[in-house]
């Protein structure tokens, strides 16, 4: 429905977003959303689409913590921020875990060369 006037309401913005979104059309989406942070910067929904089809990894989590500022009751974000963290503490995890075992075995190559060259 739109108003007299021939403009969209928030809520077809947020239609139109979403519509957006589910068919893959990230910058429209975030466009429309935007639109509806414009006229009502509290409104979690739009805030919540936004996360949804952020650009970045930093994006998507300043999205949802403004979702939480809004209503720290908002379970949909608090789950997708402790999905994102623990992703990305796994992460890390792997990346210092293999990072370690390379460093080991560099450190084990040095000593077999050095072995060698005292041998000699």
């Amino acid at each position: 429905m739109t108003r007299e006037d021939n403009e969209p309401t928030l809520e077809d913005l947020m239609q139109l977003g979403i519509q957006a979104a589910r068919q893959g059309n990230y910058t429209n989406a975030r466009l429309l959303f935007q639109q509806v942070l414009d006229a009502d910067k509290y409104n979690e929904r739009a805030w919540l689409w936004m996360a949804q089809v952020a650009s970045t990894y930093e994006e998507r989590l300043r999205f949802l913590q403004t979702v939480l500022q809004i209503n720290p009751n908002n379970t949909v974000a608090r789950n997708q921020l402790e999905r994102i963290r623990r992703k990305h503490e796994t992460t890390n995890s792997l990346v210092l875990r293999y990072g370690l075992i390379s460093l080991a075995i560099f450190a084990m190559l040095i000593a077999c060369v050095l072995l060698l060259l005292l041998i000699r």
